[in-house]
C-alpha cells in the first residue's frame, strides 16, 4: 500500500467548468486523477480514504489582497502583538474559512501602527522567514506601496531585489480622488486613524494633496518595471477614471483593485487589466465606503476576482452568496481561486483540482443553506478538520 496515495470519495468535486460526482486521487502531495463516480470501481486501495459524502471538494481558495494580519498585529490601537503570534494564529483561521494561499497585504503608508515603515520592514522579514519553514498554508507578502510616501520607495526596491514579496500594488490616498474623493472623507479617515481633529485633520489633508503633486511618476514606473522583471505582479489601487487606469497600465499594472466606479471597472475589463472586488462589499450587498457595488461590478462581467479585503471569513460565504443569487457554482468558485491564480501566475501549481496541480483543497459542507469548511488539505495533507456535535 502506498503510504503517499490518498482518495478522496463520495463528494461532489468542483471542477474550472463542471461539478462532478466522484473521487479526487492524490500522489506525493498532488492531484492524481479524478475518477467520476461510475468508475470508482477501479480505484486502487489507498492509504488513507477520505469520506466527502454530503460535500463539495472545491481547489483552496486564493486570496490576493487581505488586510487581516494588521488586525492580528494590533488588534487595538496601540496593542501590539509579537509578530509570529500574528502569523501563526491568524493561519489557524485562514484555514479554517477554506483559505490555502494568502497575499498578507502589508500597507507601507508612512503612517502608524501596523501602518508605519518599521512596522512593515519588521512584518516583512519576519513573515519572509516563517513562510520558508513549516506551515499551515501558503505566505505569500502582498507590499502596498504609498506613492506619497517617497523615503519608502528604496525599501519597496530592496524587497524586490531580495524576492521577499510576491505582490506589489501602487496606492494615492490623498483627498480629493480615488478613495478620498468626496470632500471631508479624508479627514474623517484621519480623525479616526491618526485621532486628530478639526484643524489638525484639515492640515493633515491638505499636507496630502500637497505631496500628490509631487509623486514622481518615472520613479513609480521604474518600481513597477523592477518587479515585472523579477517576476512580481504589480496592481493599482482604487482607480476612479479611465486616465488613472491608463496612467497604471503604462506604468506595468496588470490587475485593477476596487475601482470606484462600474465605468472605470468596466473600462479596466475592456483594457485587459484583471479587476479585483471585495468579499464583503459582496456578502453585505454593499461597499461600506458607499463606492461600487461588487454584485453590480460581477454581474456586469466587470469583475475577475474577490478577494477578502478586510475579512477573510467573507471569502466562501460570497461565492455561496452568488451562487443563491443564481451563478453557476464552477463559475463563482473561479472568481476566488483559478481567477486569482492566472492574474498572479501561479496556476501552473495552484487554483483548480486538475491532474498535475498540488491538492490544495477544501471539503465543504452546505448547512441549513451556510457554507461550513469541513476539511481543508494543502499539498494532500489535512491542515484543519471541524466535527460539530449535536449539544
Amino acid at each position: 500500500m502506498d503510504k503517499n496515495f490518498t482518495v478522496i470519495t463520495g463528494g461532489k468535486i468542483v471542477l474550472p467548468d463542471q461539478i462532478v460526482k466522484g473521487s479526487l486521487l492524490i500522489r506525493d502531495g498532488r492531484i492524481e486523477a479524478i475518477v467520476p463516480a461510475e468508475q470508482t470501481g477501479v480505484v486502487q486501495s489507498a492509504h488513507k480514504t477520505i469520506d466527502a459524502d454530503g460535500m463539495y471538494v472545491v481547489p483552496g481558495i486564493i486570496d490576493t489582497h487581505s488586510d487581516a494580519i494588521e488586525k492580528e498585529i494590533e488588534p487595538r490601537p496601540g496593542s501590539h502583538f509579537p509578530m509570529e503570534t500574528a502569523f501563526y494564529e491568524l493561519e489557524k483561521k485562514l484555514v479554517g474559512h477554506g483559505i490555502t494561499t494568502i497575499y498578507h497585504g502589508l500597507s507601507m503608508a508612512g503612517g502608524v501602527g501596523p501602518r508605519s515603515d518599521t512596522v512593515v520592514e519588521q512584518a516583512l522579514q519576519t513573515f519572509y522567514r516563517l513562510a520558508q519553514e513549516r506551515c499551515l498554508m501558503r505566505h505569500r507578502l502582498h507590499l502596498r506601496y504609498e506613492m506619497l510616501n517617497f523615503p519608502a520607495i528604496e525599501i519597496a526596491h530592496k524587497h524586490i531585489r531580495e524576492g521577499s514579496i510576491h505582490l506589489l500594488s501602487l496606492m494615492d490616498h490623498s483627498p480629493g480622488q480615488g478613495q478620498y474623493r468626496m470632500p471631508g472623507s479624508y479627514a474623517r479617515y484621519v480623525s479616526k486613524t491618526y485621532e486628530l481633529e478639526g484643524e489638525a485633520a484639515r492640515a493633515k489633508a491638505e499636507e496630502m494633496v500637497e505631496l500628490h503633486k509631487h509623486i514622481d511618476w518615472q520613479a513609480v514606473k521604474h518600481l513597477a518595471h523592477s518587479a515585472i522583471l523579477a517576476g512580481i505582479p504589480v496592481a493599482s489601487h482604487d482607480d476612479d477614471t479611465y486616465e488613472k487606469v491608463d496612467q497604471m497600465q503604462e506604468s506595468g499594472v496588470s490587475v485593477c483593485e476596487f475601482p470606484m466606479n462600474l465605468k472605470t471597472a468596466l473600462y479596466a475589463s475592456e483594457r485587459g487589466l484583471q479587476v479585483s472586488v471585495g468579499a464583503p462589499n459582496v456578502v453585505r450587498g454593499g461597499s461600506h465606503g458607499k463606492n461600487l457595488s461588487a454584485l453590480e461590478a460581477i454581474n456586469a462581467n466587470a469583475a475577475h476576482i474577490i478577494c477578502s479585503d478586510y475579512y477573510p471569513a467573507a471569502m466562501l460565504v460570497s461565492v455561496f452568496r452568488l451562487i443563491r443569487d443564481g451563478m453557476d457554482m464552477a463559475k463563482a468558485f473561479r472568481l476566488v481561486t483559478l481567477n486569482p491564480a492566472r492574474a498572479l501566475k501561479i496556476d501552473h501549481d495552484l487554483g483548480s483540482l486538475e491532474p498535475g496541480k498540488w491538492a490544495d483543497l477544501a471539503m465543504v459542507e452546505e448547512y441549513n443553506g451556510y457554507p461550513l469548511v469541513r476539511k481543508t488539505l494543502v499539498q494532500g495533507e489535512i491542515v484543519y478538520q471541524s466535527d460539530y456535535v449535536q449539544l
